[in-house]
This record gives structure tokens, C-alpha cells and sequence, in this order.
């Protein structure tokens, strides 16, 4: 039990001393390339924001467009998998069972992604010094059509659980509530808990692996390209209240387990 103890105290150390000497090592390397390549990279980032910046625009439109072919598409599959399963056998309903989850995945896929790309396309246009600069006389319509994709993205999400509700009268909860997801998950089977439990944990898991390299390229963005505290502080927040969360949902389970 002591060698295992001393052994993972040995393994922790040699672990930070190696990250310490590669990230010393990285920085510098880093350093030298950046001020090799300053005005190589910073006319680059400034050719790429223009680009963007030129097609907000149209690059909205299409994302809308997406966005609305594949969600109807996926709904009228899942609606269609839902009709078929009202009367068929065994083995054929198990198929359904996993065409029902598969074209779910992709209406909550479509949702999630369009609107992240929406925000990622209108965050390069929305600023004063952009706005104010008379290069952006359509970006008045692409918030528009951003606002008409967040909208739809909405109503899209709506119907889907109505859709599930419609099939599985069991599922309970109203899309429009903040209080929704509790209601939801309390109106869930065993089976169907347990899943949604393993993924949360998974979810949990991931973020916990990535926000804290997220949090290092901000750092590194921060100290090359002057971006800002912001998104330090952002990230840093984010890793702040999932572990927050994390910790006082075991408290508070626990204590009620215990009574």
C-alpha cells in the first residue's frame, strides 16, 4: 500500500516537472517563431477577419438554409419512424427503437450545431469599430437572419419534444419551461435514466479534459494576439462551475441518501 502511495506521488511529480520543462520549452520555441513571423501572422489574422467579415452575410443564409432542410428532414423521419412503430414485431420494433434515437441525435445535432455557427459567423462582424468602419451595410440583415435561425432553432427544438411526447405520452415537461430538463428526466424510466445519467457523467468527464486546454490557448491567445482577458476569464469561469456543480451535486446526493 506504501510503494502503491509513493508510487503515485513519484508518477504525479515527474508527470508536472515534464509538463513544466515541455511547456518552458514550447513557450520559448513559440516566442521566437511569433516574433520571426509577427507581421506574417498578424496580416493573416487580419485577412482572414476580412474575408469573414465580407461574407457574414451570405455564410448566415446558407447556415439557415442547412438548418432548416436537415431539421425538417430528420423530424419527418422521426415522425415517420413513430408511425411505423405503432404496429410491427418484435425484432423490427428493436430496429426502430435505434432509427428513433439515430434521427433524434441528428434534429438535437443540427439545433446545436447551427446555432454555434451562427454565433462563431456574427461574432466576427459584431463590434463598434466594425460597425462604425461603413463596410457593414448588410450586417443590419444578417442579424436578422440570425435572429429568424435562433427562432426557428427554437420552434425546431419544440417540436421535437412534441413529437417524442406525441409517440411516448409517458414523457412529461412543457420545451418552453426553464424547469423542463427536471421534469423531463423525472418522467424517464430506470433504462432510460441511467442513460442519460452515463452520459451526463461522460459530458462531465470530457469537459474536464478540454476546459483546461481551452483555458491554455486563451492564455496563449492572450500573450501572442491580445485578445483579452475576456476569454480567460470565460473559460476559467465555465471550469469554475462545472466542477462546482459537479462537487455539490455529490453532496447533496449523498445526504440524501444518508438521510
Amino acid at each position: 500500500m506504501m510503494k502503491e502511495k509513493k508510487s503515485s506521488y513519484f508518477t504525479a511529480t515527474w508527470k508536472m516537472l515534464a509538463a513544466v520543462i515541455i511547456g518552458g520549452i514550447a513557450g520559448g520555441v513559440s516566442v521566437v517563431i511569433y516574433e520571426l513571423m509577427k507581421k506574417g501572422i498578424d496580416a493573416g489574422i487580419r485577412t482572414i477577419n476580412g474575408t469573414i467579415q465580407q461574407y457574414i452575410f451570405p455564410a448566415l443564409i446558407i447556415i439557415a438554409v442547412v438548418t432548416v432542410v436537415v431539421g425538417e428532414y430528420s423530424l419527418y423521419r422521426l415522425k415517420n419512424v413513430y408511425k411505423e412503430m405503432k404496429d410491427v414485431d418484435e425484432d423490427r420494433f428493436y430496429e426502430l427503437d435505434y432509427e428513433e434515437e439515430k434521427w433524434g441525435a441528428w434534429t438535437s445535432g443540427v439545433n446545436l450545431v447551427s446555432q454555434v455557427a451562427c454565433i462563431i459567423i456574427l461574432s466576427f462582424g459584431y463590434s463598434l469599430k466594425y460597425i462604425e468602419s461603413g463596410k457593414s451595410r448588410y450586417f443590419l440583415f444578417a442579424c436578422i437572419i440570425f435572429i429568424l435561425c435562433y427562432f426557428y432553432d427554437i420552434y425546431l427544438f419544440v417540436r421535437y419534444v412534441k413529437a417524442i411526447q406525441a409517440a411516448h405520452p409517458e414523457k412529461k415537461g412543457d420545451p418552453t419551461s426553464s424547469k423542463f430538463t427536471e421534469q423531463w428526466v423525472e418522467s424517464c424510466d430506470e433504462a432510460e435514466k441511467e442513460i442519460i445519467y452515463k452520459s451526463a457523467y461522460k459530458t462531465y468527464i470530457v469537459l474536464n479534459k478540454v476546459i483546461p486546454i481551452l483555458l491554455l490557448l486563451t492564455l496563449i491567445a492572450n500573450m501572442f494576439l491580445n485578445t483579452g482577458i475576456l476569454a480567460v476569464l470565460v473559460v476559467a469561469v465555465i471550469y469554475l462551475v462545472t466542477g462546482m456543480t459537479y462537487i455539490r451535486s455529490s453532496m447533496v446526493s449523498k445526504a440524501k441518501r444518508i438521510g
